[in-house]
């Protein structure tokens, strides 16, 4: 056994971040936008439970919200017509 300790690194954070932002800019196709952006809600989510990741985990998880809206919002707008 080792006594070193282990640090986490903020991967999921940053994933979730990076999930969002593709989401916001994959809005033209609404189904890719909702899936990238519930893919960077839950990355967010199990990054969030960590301590110290729990301020970048907040902001992956807005903009991948935010990402969801703009799929939301463009669907509705094409079904409107």
């Amino acid at each position: 056994m080792s006594n070193m300790q282990t640090t986490d690194k903020p991967t999921l954070a940053y994933a979730s971040l990076a999930l969002g932002i593709i989401a916001i800019a994959a809005f033209l196709v609404p189904i890719a936008a909702w899936i990238l952006g519930a893919a960077g809600l839950v990355a967010g989510f199990l990054a969030y439970r960590k301590p110290g990741m729990a301020k970048l985990a907040q902001i992956g998880m807005t903009v991948s919200f935010v990402g969801i809206l703009a799929g939301v919002y463009y669907f509705s707008t094409i079904m409107a017509g």
